[in-house]
């Protein structure tokens, strides 16, 4: 679905465009490009336009706008759901650490990401003071503040005393 709605996209923000350019915006490769836009041709999605014995244009139809519009809702609905687990999480975990946050900063350790920003506004509109951290400190980090991960990778980095809690394993 994730790969329809970007050759959708592409194909309405492009006039003319080959598999290649296909391949490389979706990251697959051009047989699956290739498989794809026969898939969509089938469902009526997009159009196929023969220009010279070597050149075909594709046109996006009006079933593949409402496909790629359908497609676009949903994402942004199933989006909307995630933040609000991510915020009900964290009202949660906010609730349980109570008075030790007052004297303790909230250790942020992941990517500069989404859910990085979502955590960041979070933490803003509820008046909680917050730090980064990369990888290398990771470790280092001390037993008396509350410390948010959203990836294994940085739940690997800590040992010890350090007990980070991995927001998107418990939503």
């Amino acid at each position: 679905m994730e790969h329809e709605y970007e050759v959708l996209s592409h194909l309405q923000e492009n006039k003319t465009t080959t598999q290649r350019q296909l391949s490389k915006q979706t990251g697959l490769s051009l047989g699956a490009v290739n498989l794809l836009l026969k898939k969509m041709v089938r469902k009526g999605l997009i159009k196929m336009e023969k220009l010279n014995a070597r050149t075909v244009r594709y046109i996006l139809t009006p079933k593949g706008m409402q496909e790629k519009s359908r497609l676009t809702y949903r994402y942004v609905r199933n989006s909307y759901r995630q933040i609000k687990k991510i915020n009900q999480f964290l009202d949660y975990l906010i609730a349980e650490w109570g008075p030790a946050l007052e004297d303790n900063t909230v250790l942020l350790c992941g990517p500069e990401d989404e859910i990085r920003e979502i955590l960041i506004q979070y933490l803003h509109h509820k008046n909680i003071a917050y730090r980064f951290c990369d990888q290398t400190e990771a470790g280092l980090a001390e037993d008396n503040g509350l410390i948010i991960i959203w990836r294994e990778e940085e739940e690997q980095s800590f040992t010890g005393l350090s007990q980070p809690v991995n927001i998107m394993t418990m939503l």
